[in-house]
């Protein structure tokens, strides 16, 4: 295969027969929805480390005990 060729069939590659904009378009969102997610959590994690840090939040929250039926009767 020459480079002539090559470069043809790269660009009809990434062309998708005409739908090229609404797939790399659809790729382009996905991997911003990932990044953005990949950061929310980052952020996330980041202050809940702090807070537990600074003493603003329990080491081991206190778990409410569950009553059943027959004991909330």
């Amino acid at each position: 295969m020459n480079t002539p060729d090559l470069f043809d069939w790269l660009a009809h590659s990434f062309a998708m027969g005409g739908y090229a904009p609404n797939v790399w378009g659809s790729m382009a969102m996905c991997v911003a929805v990932f990044v953005a997610e990949g950061l929310s959590l980052r952020a996330r994690r980041r202050a809940l480390v702090q807070e537990l840090v600074d003493g603003d939040l329990p080491a081991s929250p206190t778990r409410q005990p569950v009553l059943t039926r027959q004991e909330a009767t």
